[in-house]
């Protein structure tokens, strides 16, 4: 059910994960007022309400599936994950426990791209995969690159929150300055780190969120105040200073630069998604051919060989490779619990924009809402072109972004 590669990942999640579930029960029990919160969020809460009918349509998928044991596997994985979600919400409508999470995550940089460097330069580490980069610590390019364009926002806002903090108060100038240069130079390496993957979806995900960020952030403030000549400076030059770095990462790293303009040469050509687009039309056809149910969470691999010459051969399943994922995370949604789990899943991926976009947050995180933005973006474009819904770290990650939108809202 399971490769060597992707247990490791669940034997640690899920453990620490009932161990976080049950701290939080057992603390409710001591905290009238927080009991009371949890209470009327799972009454309230709209976004739970789209999460719990998600888990019904692929729960109902499991009378489809082939490899019963590992649907059930499946489901209780995301079962575990909803209580994380409600966990994390409630506890992130404290400041210091959303900060503290924020910079945790922030952190995990501290370690992943030193080791991914000295990975990248030759030394290779008896405990790290002897692949080039940050790869080593994640076992792939792709993951190790998604990893980084997802965390690289938060990184980024916490230096600017510590910076504007620095303005506000004056008392332990020296440490929060520590800070701000801290946050900055692991942002400053993710972002190189993501170049030195040759990873195109997270360059593309990195360029895209890059672009519409400025037009988000001027939106947002035009809504609070009129947009005055300094922040429209101030926006010009951080634009400026973003694609001025991306051009010299893309000169600095030749085998990125050859990647991407070989995407670039291909734009309108069906080769630009190589082997993607005979898993896709293939997939297709499976979806097609169980439009309701689907063909059972966790069962996409073990159905494809049935449908793997129905929209054209697919090279990459022979005697030598067996492909195990839809490298698209909507369509294998569709394929495994049917159209109506994936129509659920969008709309609960389209309330995190539009809690974004609309919601107010509190006062003291105002300026959360933009890495937010960017990383629920690099997320899409990745399920796009890739799985990171079928991977335990990402898999995690995106339950922390829901948990982070919907801990805008207050009952």
């Amino acid at each position: 059910m399971f490769t060597l590669y992707d247990l490791p990942k669940y034997v640690f999640l899920c453990p620490s994960t009932f161990f976080i579930i049950f701290i939080f029960t057992v603390s409710l029990s001591y905290h009238q007022e927080r009991r009371a919160q949890t209470k009327t969020f799972i009454r309230k809460n709209n976004g739970l309400k789209l999460l719990i009918t998600f888990f019904i349509f692929q729960a109902l998928s499991w009378n489809q599936a082939l490899v019963w044991q590992n649907a059930l596997l499946q489901l209780a994985i995301s079962f575990t994950f909803i209580q994380l979600f409600i966990v994390l919400t409630i506890l992130f409508q404290q400041n210091r426990i959303l900060y503290a999470s924020l910079c945790g995550t922030a952190f995990s940089l501290l370690i992943f791209c030193p080791l991914g460097i000295l990975q990248f330069f030759g030394f290779h580490l008896p405990f790290l995969i002897p692949i080039s980069g940050p790869a080593s610590t994640l076992g792939y390019r792709n993951p190790a690159a998604h990893y980084l364009v997802l965390n690289l926002p938060f990184a980024t806002y916490l230096a600017y929150y510590f910076w504007h903090k620095r303005e506000n108060k004056k008392s332990h100038l020296f440490r929060q300055l520590l800070i701000v240069v801290l946050f900055s130079t692991l942002a400053l390496m993710a972002i190189i780190h993501i170049f030195m993957e040759t990873s195109r979806t997270a360059i593309l995900a990195l360029i895209v969120y890059a672009s519409l960020l400025p037009v988000f952030y001027l939106f947002q403030y035009k809504r609070r105040k009129a947009l005055s000549v300094r922040i429209w400076i101030t926006t010009t030059f951080a634009m400026t200073a973003v694609v001025i770095l991306i051009i010299g990462c893309l000169v600095i790293f030749p085998k990125s630069r050859t990647r991407v303009m070989q995407s670039v040469h291909k734009v309108g050509n069906l080769s630009i998604l190589e082997a993607r687009r005979y898993h896709w039309g293939n997939t297709l056809q499976m979806i097609k051919s169980h439009p309701f149910l689907g063909v059972g969470l966790g069962n996409w691999q073990f159905t494809y060989p049935l449908f793997m010459h129905s929209y054209a051969r697919d090279t990459c399943f022979n005697f030598k490779v067996q492909v195990q994922k839809t490298h698209n995370d909507y369509l294998q949604i569709a394929a495994e619990s049917g159209l109506g789990a994936l129509c659920v899943f969008l709309l609960l991926w389209g309330r995190q924009f539009y809690l974004v976009w609309n919601r107010e947050w509190q006062q003291e995180n105002k300026g959360l809402g933009y890495p937010l933005f960017c990383s629920l973006l690099a997320f899409s474009i990745i399920m796009m072109f890739s799985f990171p819904l079928q991977l335990g770290y990402s898999r995690m990650f995106f339950f922390y972004l829901l948990a982070l939108g919907e801990s805008s809202i207050s009952y």
